[in-house]
């Protein structure tokens, strides 16, 4: 019975050392220097390994640490009285807190800073996350991905989700949690500005 869990952590760790040793390659050298058999010397593995998990060094770099499969049950599973957008700030809240304390994380949001062409490539590399929200979201409201309220509850629930990532500075001011607490208020505030006072 420890077999499958021994082999899904080697097969996590294998993958955190791609995308550590991608990342850390990318904020060295820069992205355009960089390939595929760099990375697989850094973390001493053949690109077979490396194509495994990853179709491009790209994603090796901006993948996201989470499934999709798990983010869409994690947004079905939350309690059946939840809005779907208080569903979603829960499901990221937790996942973000997940990962503030990972330096691989860290370290790519400094690489997205210095390299900030990289940001519109997020959107191609974590197609299957927005699908994954865009499904949980569905489920939750029993109408079909295509409708519009789904799409349209999805793509809010994401670009606070990204927006959070954007203004997030690791080293200083609020935290990554907090920030998307922020972000969602703007949401459920009908994007009315927060005055100070």
């Amino acid at each position: 019975m420890t077999e499958p869990g021994l082999r899904a952590r080697k097969k996590e760790a294998t993958r955190e050392a791609l995308r550590h040793a991608a990342i850390t390659l990318y904020r060295e050298h820069g992205p355009q220097a960089v390939t595929v058999e760099d990375i697989c010397a850094k973390a001493d593995v053949s690109p077979r390994t490396f194509f495994n998990y990853f179709e491009t060094k790209d994603e090796a770099v901006l993948s996201l640490d989470v499934s999709a499969p798990i983010v869409r049950q994690r947004i079905v599973d939350r309690p059946a009285d939840e809005s779907p957008l208080t569903a979603l700030r829960a499901v990221f809240a937790e996942r973000f807190a997940q990962v503030t304390g990972s330096e691989t994380f860290r370290e790519r949001t400094l690489l997205l800073r210095e390299h900030p062409e990289l940001v519109p490539r997020l959107t191609h590399t974590n197609k299957a996350f927005e699908e994954a929200v865009v499904q949980g979201v569905a489920e939750r409201v029993a109408l079909p991905p295509e409708d519009v309220y789904v799409r349209t509850t999805a793509a809010a629930g994401f670009g606070a989700n990204r927006a959070a990532l954007m203004c997030w500075q690791p080293d200083e001011g609020p935290d990554l949690v907090t920030l998307l607490h922020q972000a969602m208020d703007v949401l459920e505030r009908g994007f009315t500005p927060s005055r100070p006072g």
